[in-house]
């Protein structure tokens, strides 16, 4: 199924159309099973595309409005997309980014209206825990706090991203547990106030390679730090073979360092 937003629609002809990643649709109220009494600018569907065999245009069928509760997990694998395309190292395509997050936006606020809070905790944990991609989690929780924004009050909002970034706390794994720390986005763990959180030594241990210069700084004001810092740098330049002269030169400087803590 597609995700798509109804850009016009005349409700007394009964057709209209709708703009979707893959391009426009021609939607028809014929295609919808449970038939809405009337589509506006903006609604969210959900629909399969074929292509009309005399006219060669894109045509919706089995399309319906979004909202049913599972519907989220097709909302948040648009939004990823979207961010994938963000990503794509010399990417031209603005505009492709723009459709995949703005349709997922309006996708969720529609899907938003009218959950009840468990409803919504339910299904925005359940992707978590079994579809979200690791080095995806912290553009997740973006999402989750761009959405809920702009689709409830203060409160509901507040109540509702703190039980669920405390379940992402409880049952992050080492990936990801190890990208909210190099971000120091410590809220989507549930830690709202915290400057800095010294994950357990054995995460960092696991991914050694990813860690910078900065952070190897930051690591030696740990209960661990200095142990580790020099036995990383001792390790690294044992073995050179795939450092660049740069990379070494760095780590001298770092076995040289005096680091002190407050």
């Amino acid at each position: 199924m597609e995700i798509g937003v109804i850009k016009w629609f005349n409700n007394t002809k009964g057709f209209g159309i709708a703009d979707a990643v893959n391009g426009q649709v021609f939607v028809h109220i014929k295609s919808f099973k449970l038939k809405p009494t009337n589509l506006s600018s903006r609604d969210a569907i959900l629909f399969k595309r074929r292509v009309d065999p005399k006219s060669h245009n894109a045509v919706a069928i089995h399309s319906r409005l979004v909202g049913e509760v599972h519907d989220w997990e097709l909302i948040a694998t648009l939004a990823l997309k979207g961010h994938n395309v963000a990503k794509e190292p010399g990417a031209k395509t603005p505009v492709a980014k723009t459709n995949h997050l703005s349709l997922a936006e309006l996708a969720a606020y529609q899907y938003l209206n009218g959950k009840s809070r468990e409803q919504i905790f339910q299904e925005t944990t359940s992707y978590f825990t079994t579809k979200l991609p690791d080095d995806k989690f912290l553009f997740y929780g973006e999402f989750l706090e761009k959405v809920f924004t702009r689709s409830m009050g203060l409160e509901k909002r507040n109540e509702l991203l703190a039980r669920i970034f405390n379940f992402f706390g409880k049952h992050v794994n080492e990936r990801k547990l190890f990208l909210v720390w190099k971000s120091t986005k410590f809220r989507y763990i549930g830690h709202l106030e915290a400057d800095d959180f010294e994950i357990p030594e054995n995460i960092l241990v696991l991914f050694a390679d990813e860690l910078s210069v900065a952070e190897l700084v930051r690591i030696h004001t740990y209960s661990y730090g200095d142990i580790f810092c020099n036995e990383l740098v001792a390790k690294k330049l044992q073995d050179t073979a795939s450092l660049t002269t740069e990379e070494i030169k760095k780590l001298e400087t770092i076995s040289q360092v005096k680091f002190f803590k407050d």
